[in-house]
């Protein structure tokens, strides 16, 4: 799956792109936070986190709680596979799981739950596709060939006319689910970011997911 689809193709460029000039903000970071001190890159940061998983996350999401979102991008990326596990045999729903990752890691609850950090963000990605996943399967891929079926356009068409979703919201699931941009490819047509273009998809498709009902109606 990672070598076909667009959404991992496009966070692997990016971090590969990230990759060179990370060493400055990484030496910024070690000066509050000492147990990055044994990586000389983000990569190195990766190793560290197999080495000592809630130690190093724990500090990763203090410093994007403080306003460092690349400690999050650097989260986002160590638990990519776990995505792609979740989504095995399902790959429409991977953007979503993407989505649903980042918002687990922006709103993770470190003093609560300092221990088992991966295995909390799992359980939360896990528990958000599974609320998700009926709504995400019609908006993210097309149905099986049923004359009378939705599209993804006419669901997101039928909740903008229900006012589920107001029309910056309708224009964001459009471009990602009917258009299948990527986030990234998203935010420049929609001039917004990436991350932002995730966490409207991710909270847009939970609250659809609870009116379900009323879109099949």
């Amino acid at each position: 799956m990672a070598a076909r689809h667009p959404a991992l193709k496009a966070l692997n460029s990016e971090w590969q792109a990230i990759l060179p000039t990370s060493s400055g903000p990484l030496a910024e970071w070690t000066l509050t936070e000492p147990v990055l001190l044994g990586a000389d890159d983000l990569d190195g940061v990766l190793d560290l986190i197999r080495q000592h998983p809630d130690d190093v996350l724990a500090a990763l999401l203090r410093l994007g709680a403080g306003g460092q979102p690349l400690a999050h991008r650097v989260v986002l990326q160590t638990m990519l596979g776990m995505v792609v596990r979740l989504c095995a045999g399902r790959p429409a729903l991977l953007p979503e799981a993407i989505s649903e990752l980042w918002l687990a890691i922006a709103d993770y609850p470190l003093e609560r739950r300092p221990r088992a950090i991966a295995a909390n963000l799992a359980w939360t990605v896990r528990r958000s596709l599974h609320h998700a996943a009926p709504l995400t399967a019609a908006l993210g891929e097309p149905p099986p060939p049923e004359p009378h079926g939705p599209d993804a356009a006419s669901v997101l068409a039928d909740a903008r006319r229900l006012r589920l979703i107001d029309d910056v919201t309708h224009r964001t699931l459009w471009t990602v689910y009917v258009a299948g941009l990527t986030s990234q490819q998203a935010a420049e047509v929609l001039g917004t970011t990436a991350g932002a273009v995730r966490w409207r998809c991710s909270h847009a498709l939970r609250r659809l997911a609870g009116r379900a009902r009323l879109l099949a109606a």
